[in-house]
Parts: structure tokens; C-alpha cells; sequence
């Protein structure tokens, strides 16, 4: 680079400018005895600067004149301050803000503001950064102070200076947002004007729901434009009541617009304000009640959390479990945790206290069939309880998933109290049933293995032909005991040693821990006998022998080829039940059952229930000939009668009868259509 001489010329070293343009001889000759001597060890303080054009240059720090200090502090209750940025030749403003001097505005300030995010009116030094909306959102509370203050005393001069600023500070955006609220509008430019953190209580629906939040900040964002809330609401991690901070974000408009038409907005400009909060203290009192472990009936959209970008949708309807603290222990990369209301210490003084009035009473008694976790949480007051969270967690026994429900689509279980009277099996095998499950519910049974643990539960086998009662004995106990049914079969196990025993366990500690009826359905695969040259299958059976060993609920399996299990299991079976095919009788009495349970006109004599017996068909179908005839009746607007029933069961016998056509020919013939004797 070529060095230029004095009168602005730029001097180069090694690529970089290094001198002024205002240098005189002896400056310059001293940067020439420093270029061409040795290196120093001194410490040298230099500027990075730039030229008009935008080219670089180091030149030596040069210390400047500091005028004569005031402390200005002291002299003047407010100062604008502008903090400045840049060297002398450029300056500009990094930010602007508003220094409170008068201590008779910071003890105003602090007694009616209190708190504002980004600005604290309890430390020494009180300062506003611009654009002073806190001074915007209190104007009316500071305006009332000044009332309280004596006249023409220093407060009321000093109080009288700052409205005097914010009035001009904010004249116009006073005067817009005002003519515009009257009108119940508002445009995106003065959108945060009806927003005030910490005091805003904000509507906002979530999924079609009617929520309300807590503002505790608001700030913009560019891409995508908009006003974002920073909100908090009342929810429950499983242990604890407490909240948690979401954000939701006011997209820009153009114009004017109805505040209530916003995506989130006030919660007294909502036209039916008072409803509305009756509406959410009531869902609220609800949603108070579930944080615990509750067994619940479902009927509406359940929302699975992945790992996309929002929740997939399940139309569920059916029996589910509410259990957030299990739904977090089992699904940790979707827990989510509270600033809790109660402290560590208070929760702990407070089960102290609970122990020692639970160890006074010596006539309790704790039965828990579903166990309904009494947790250490204070009710909730009104307010909380409009805040709280429309949802709970739980899992769905019908879609075998985990879930966020909605609190008003939930509804206490209908138990059928009169199942068994409807189980169509021989009275000494309901009778046996009946009084194992009772004492194994109420675990009056005092017995244990000898190493503890092992062995307390009860597990029984239901084997025999299909369509018989197997799967409606399981649904049955589990309704007489008042207790969950957790229904499963080898798709959702696995075949597979290596992901069998990881699956099965949580499986086991799930119905374990909600005291569920465990079904395993079809569950041949698992118990069949092992062998010298199937290891995949000796792994299978071998992960299902110890994991059921300590087992301590009420587990049924079916199968309908008891002669294949395992010798190991028949020791672990406490109750083998062997299922016959459906007498007369009992096709009479399961056509009974069915068709008292239709909705509509039924017309049949005990004749057409003898007639309707004769066929040879098994429950599940009578199941499905009474759904079908139901369907053909309604269609033609006629009442069911014997006739639809017979016809619907010509359907199903015709269908039987070539399959077994088509089964008899695969057994002459072979898989392969040869013929098995003289090819």
C-alpha cells in the first residue's frame, strides 16, 4: 500500500493506515522511530477507526478533556439521559432513558406501581428506559396520587413535572387510543396501549376452548409482525399446583379492529364477560378435582404430543385413566413442570400434620381400588381456578395412547352393577370367579411366596373355542370390581424377545399402578411349549414366566390352544377356566342379553327366542346378527322382529357353510391345490 504524506495524506504499515491526517513533523517522527525500532515492552493503547470512505486505520488513543463535573443527580428530580455511542466524529444515540432523581417520585412510584418487567422502583437508582410504556399504563394511578399529596409541597411540584412529561411524551398516542376505545377499536400501532403486565387478565381460546392468562410482558416481533403476549397460567405437573408461561402473538393488521375480534385480547372487553368467567370458575372447580389419579369415562378429541409440529388428533371414546404424575414417569420427553404455589417445607409440615390425624383415628381403614392420590394442595382460589389449564393428561384404554383431554368431555364411569347376571356361564365357575376377585380386591388374603413380592397375584386362563365368553369374563370382573380394564394382545407386545420384556414390564407396572384388570388376549404365542431349536420363541416364554412371577394384579389370559402351553406355566396359573361350546340354553340366554339392550321396538315372543337358539352360532356372532338386523329395521322404519333376525342369520350360516367348503377342499387338496392321495 503507498503511504501518503501530510495534509491528509495516510501513512501504511504492513497493510493497516497507522497515522493521522493531521500529524506534524514530530509526530511523525516519532511514528517512524517506533516503525523502525524493536519491539517494546511497553502497553500501547490504539483506536480502530474508519474513514469517510470506509477504509480502516489504527491511531494512538488520545486522551480527551473532561469538563468540570455537576451532579446533576442532586440538582434536578428528572434527567433525560442520552447515552451516547461512537467516537467524536460520529456519535450517535445507543438509548435514551429517564433518570428519577426525587425521592418523593420514587416512593410514589413504588407504592403504586410495585412491579413492571424491565424496571425495578425498589433499588437506589430508578431508571426508565424509552419508550416509558410503564409510565403510559399508571398515568391514571399516578395522576390519583398526586390528589392524596399537599398543594403546592414539593411532591406535588415534583408529581406535577413527571405527568407534565408523560402527557407530552404520549399526546398523541393518548388522544388516538382514547377516540378509538370509545368505539371499542383498536389499530396495531397503539395495539399494546390496552395490554398492562401484571394486571391484565387476557382471552385467548385455545383449541376452540375458552382460556384466560395472566399477562406478565409483552414484546414485538418482526418476522412474522406482531404483538407477542408473555402469559402464565394455572396448571398441574403431577405433584404440584403451580404455573407455567406460554406465549401467544396478536398478528399485525392494518386499520382498525374490534378488540373482541382479536386472537387474544382483554378480558373486559369480552361482550359476555361475566359468563364467560362463571363459565371458566366452573371448569375450573372440575379440573381442580383431577389433579390426582381418576378413572374417568371420554368422549370427545384426544391430543397426542410428538415429534411434530403439533398434536395429532384422536376422536376417542371409551374409559380413560387421569394420571399426570404417571403420564411424566412414563413419557419424560413431554413432562412439563410449575412454579408451585406450596413450598417444599409447607408440604412437608403439612403431611407431618396429616400423619399424626391419620395416626389418631384407629378406626381407619384405606381401600383404594383405583387409588385416588391425596395430594398436599391448597383449593384454589376464584381467580386461579379461571386460569387453570382446560385440559388433563391421561391414557386412553381404548386407542392405548397417551393423551391431553378436555376437562368438559369427561364424565364419572356408569358401572353396569348387574354384569355378572349377564355373564352366561356355568354358575359354579361365576361363583369361583366372583370370590377370587373379591378377596383379591379387598387383599384379605394374607400369602406370600417365600421370597416376598412373588406370587400375589391372580392369574387365570380362559381357553376354549371362539365366541364363547373368554374376553366378556375379563371385561366383566374388571366392571364388578369398579376397576379399569387394560385390554392388550401380541401386537401390542411385540414378537420379539428384544423389545418383549421392555414392553411387557411397562405394560404390567402401568395396570400395577392405576390396580387395573390386566387382559392379554389370544396370548398362545407366549405360552406355547418351548423347544431345543426355537430360541427366539424359549426367549419369549421365559421373559413372560419372570416378569409374571411378581405380578400383583389381576391379570386374564385367553387362548384356544390350551394343549400347546408350557409346563412352567401351569404351576403360575391360579385359575384355569375351560370354555365349552354355547349350549341351547345358553344361545337363549345371549340372545336375551343382546336384545334387551336395544334401543327401539322389539317384538319377540319366547317361541323366536327358541327358534333364534337352534342356530348354531356363537356370541360374537348373535352380536353382530342383532347389530346388523337393528340397522335393516331401522331402514325400514320397522320394529324388530323375528323375521329380520332369521335373515341376517341365513347371511351368516350361508357364509359358514362355504367356508368350511373352502377349508374341507384345503385339506384334501393341500396349500397347494395337489391332491394329497394319488397325485
Amino acid at each position: 500500500m503507498t503511504g501518503r504524506g501530510r495534509g491528509g495524506a495516510m501513512r501504511a504499515t504492513n497493510d493497516a493506515v497507522v497515522d493521522n491526517p493531521e500529524l506534524d513533523e514530530i509526530e511523525a517522527e516519532k511514528l517512524k522511530e517506533i516503525e523502525e525500532g524493536s519491539m517494546r515492552a511497553e502497553l500501547k493503547h490504539i483506536d480502530k477507526k474508519f474513514t469517510e470512505q470506509g477504509q480502516t486505520y489504527y491511531a494512538e488513543t488520545v486522551d480527551e478533556d473532561i469538563p468540570d463535573q455537576v451532579n446533576w443527580w442532586s440538582k434536578f428530580a428528572l434527567c433525560l439521559v442520552r447515552h451516547m455511542a461512537g467516537d467524536h466524529k460520529r456519535p450517535y444515540v445507543q438509548k435514551t432513558s429517564l433518570q428519577i432523581n426525587s425521592q418523593h417520585l420514587k416512593d410514589i412510584l413504588k407504592s403504586t406501581i410495585q412491579n413492571f418487567p424491565g424496571v425495578s422502583f425498589n433499588t437506589k437508582d430508578v431508571t426508565i428506559d424509552k419508550p416509558y410504556r410503564v409510565l403510559f399504563h399508571y398515568r391514571q394511578e399516578l395522576e390519583d396520587a398526586g390528589k392524596e399529596l399537599e398543594e403546592e409541597s414539593e411532591a406535588a411540584e415534583h408529581l406535577d413535572l413527571l405527568m407534565q412529561f408523560i402527557h407530552e411524551e404520549f399526546k398523541e398516542t393518548i388522544s388516538e387510543t382514547e377516540n378509538l376505545l370509545d368505539q371499542g377499536m383498536i389499530n396495531y400501532q397503539h395495539l399494546w396501549t390496552i395490554f398492562r403486565p401484571g394486571t391484565t387478565m387476557v382471552y385467548a381460546p385455545v383449541f376452540g376452548q375458552p382460556r384466560a392468562f395472566n399477562l406478565t410482558n409483552y414484546s414485538f416481533s418482526c418476522d412474522p409482525p406482531g404483538l407477542i403476549l408473555h402469559t402464565e397460567y394455572v396448571d398441574f405437573d403431577g405433584d404440584d399446583m403451580g404455573t407455567r408461561s406460554t406465549n401467544r402473538m396478536v398478528a399485525a393488521f392494518s386499520g382498525a379492529e374490534k378488540i373482541s375480534d382479536l386472537s387474544a385480547f382483554p378480558m373486559k372487553w369480552h361482550p359476555a364477560k361475566l359468563e364467560v368467567e362463571q363459565q371458566l370458575l366452573a371448569r375450573g372447580r372440575r379440573w381442580e378435582k383431577l389433579a390426582g389419579m381418576y378413572f374417568r369415562e371420554y368422549k370427545g378429541i384426544g391430543l397426542e404430543y410428538g415429534g411434530g409440529c403439533g398434536p395429532d388428533r384422536y376422536n376417542i371414546d371409551g374409559r380413560v385413566v387421569v394420571d399426570t404424575k404417571t403420564f411424566h414417569r412414563l413419557q419424560a420427553n413431554l413432562t412439563f413442570s410449575v412454579s408451585a404455589f406450596k413450598s417444599d417445607e409447607e408440604k412437608r409440615s403439612n403431611r407431618r400434620r396429616i400423619q399424626e390425624d391419620y395416626d389418631d383415628d384407629e378406626g381407619h381403614e384405606t381401600l383404594d381400588l383405583l387409588p385416588e392420590a391425596k395430594l398436599d394442595i391448597d383449593p384454589l382460589t376464584d381467580e386461579q381456578c379461571m386460569l387453570a389449564s382446560c385440559m388433563v393428561r391421561g391414557f386412553s384404554f381404548s386407542e392405548k395412547r397417551w393423551i391431553d383431554m378436555f376437562v368438559d368431555r369427561l364424565s364419572p364411569v356408569n358401572w353396569n352393577g348387574n354384569c355378572f347376571d349377564q355373564l352366561v356361564l356355568p354358575s359354579a365357575q361365576k361363583d369361583l370367579v366372583k370370590a377370587l376377585v373379591a378377596t383379591h380386591v379387598k387383599q384379605r388374603l394374607d400369602f406370600d411366596d417365600i421370597v416376598k413380592g412373588k406370587g400375589k397375584g391372580l392369574i387365570m386362563v380362559l381357553h376354549g373355542p371362539p365366541g364363547v365368553g373368554k374376553t366378556l369374563t375379563a371385561e366383566t370382573v374388571a366392571e364388578y370390581s369398579k376397576r379399569p380394564l387394560y385390554s392388550v394382545s401380541s401386537g401390542d407386545l411385540g414378537t420379539h424377545s428384544s423389545t418383549l420384556d421392555a414392553r411387557l414390564s411397562r405394560i404390567l407396572d402401568m395396570a400395577s399402578t392405576w390396580k387395573a384388570v390386566l387382559l392379554i388376549d389370544e396370548a398362545d404365542i407366549f405360552l406355547e411349549r418351548r423347544s431345543l431349536h426355537d430360541l427366539e420363541r424359549n426367549s419369549l416364554v421365559s421373559i413372560f414366566l419372570r416378569v409374571l412371577e411378581y405380578y400383583e394384579g389381576i391379570l386374564f389370559m385367553t387362548s384356544n390352544r390350551v394343549n400347546t402351553f408350557d409346563d412352567a406355566f401351569k404351576s403360575r396359573i391360579h385359575v384355569p377356566l375351560k370354555y365349552n361350546d354355547l349350549t341351547v340354553a345358553s344361545r337363549k340366554q345371549i340372545w336375551k342379553n343382546f336384545l334387551s339392550k336395544t334401543d327401539g321396538d322389539v317384538q319377540l315372543d319366547e317361541k323366536t327366542y327358541d327358534a333364534l337358539a337352534q342356530a348354531d352360532i356363537n356370541g360374537r356372532q348373535i352380536k353382530n346378527v342383532v347389530r346388523t338386523a337393528k340397522s335393516l329395521a331401522q331402514y325400514h322404519e320397522e320394529p324388530l322382529d323375528g323375521a329380520k333376525l332369521q335373515q341376517v342369520i341365513r347371511i351368516q350360516e350361508e357364509f359358514e357353510h362355504e367356508l368350511d367348503l373352502t377349508n374341507m377342499v384345503h385339506v384334501v387338496n393341500g396349500p397347494n391345490g395337489d391332491m394329497r392321495n394319488g397325485r
